[in-house]
């Protein structure tokens, strides 16, 4: 493998038919005057390619830590800890503020835990995650992500939750990091081939959708046809951040993208700066 610095961003290669190592020019303006500070790591699976820029910068998590949460649950699931069909009871004290439609319902209604890992990634419910992260336990997420090789990612406490005391620990991710776990998980080689396979159907129902695929185009095709492109993503925000992660698929190609910005001034900005690097992937790959 080759690794080319280019200032902050650097290309590495393992081999096949190069893609985005002509893309540089187009990536680094993609992120220029957005009004925050990106780190972003791309991989092309099948060129064996990789682009990243500052992708080792620890960036709070917001709701991007729902991914490994979702793989944890899949692998108690595959080891017999639990079923994804066990119900699980919402209660009024689980109901927390931030995304999600949980916290409107009334209290009591029991969900499956699928279904709440659902909820959690296409809506981001802070409560269904809540719910998982009690179901699952603090140490079983941690020991997954550590057994998946992710080291800067972690996680250490629920969402929405002003803890009694206060402390410096925060769920984070790292660019790079995030987009090797989706790679891996596009390989299959998350849990087992079907739970990757499961997990990626729910990420491509994703609701939020004002970032990466923000500026692809709206697809005019017959009933039964072969899309052009498909994106499973999972999309954080707090304040001062925006982040957006997923697998573009668009067809002889598979990009895994982790979009990660801080000090975010203007989100809609920092949405259109994804967009963009949403469509250059995408119509570099419809014209190789």
């Amino acid at each position: 493998m080759c690794l080319v610095p280019v200032g902050k961003a650097s290309f590495s290669r393992e081999g096949g038919r190069p893609l985005i190592s002509a893309l540089e020019e187009s990536l680094l303006t993609a992120m220029e005057n957005a009004g925050g500070r990106f780190s972003v790591a791309i991989h092309h699976l099948e060129s064996g390619e990789a682009f990243q820029y500052d992708a080792d910068q620890p960036c709070y998590a917001a709701s991007v830590i729902k991914v490994p949460i979702m793989a944890t649950v899949f692998h108690e699931a595959a080891v017999g800890h639990l079923t994804l069909e066990e119900k699980l009871i919402v209660r009024e004290e689980d109901m927390v503020t931030g995304s999600g439609v949980l916290q409107h319902l009334t209290p009591g209604i029991a969900l499956s835990i699928r279904d709440l890992v659902v909820l959690m990634i296409i809506e981001s419910d802070n409560t269904a995650t809540n719910l998982l992260i009690d179901r699952l336990g603090t140490q079983t997420i941690q020991q997954s992500m550590q057994q998946w090789g992710l080291q800067a990612t972690q996680f250490h406490h629920k969402l929405q939750i002003i803890p009694a005391v206060d402390t410096d620990a925060h769920n984070t991710i790292t660019a790079r990091e995030m987009a090797i776990f989706l790679k891996r998980m596009a390989q299959g080689q998350v849990v087992s081939w079907n739970a990757c396979r499961k997990m990626i159907e729910i990420m491509k129902w994703q609701k939020v959708n004002t970032g990466l695929p923000s500026l692809l185009p709206v697809e005019d095709r017959p009933v039964g046809a072969i899309p052009d492109w498909e994106l499973a993503h999972k999309t954080g925000d707090v304040t001062g951040i925006e982040h957006d992660v997923g697998l573009l698929y668009v067809p002889g190609h598979t990009f895994a993208i982790a979009v990660c910005v801080r000090d975010v001034t203007v989100p809609l900005r920092v949405h259109a700066a994804m967009g963009r690097i949403g469509r250059i992937l995408y119509d570099a790959a419809r014209h190789t």
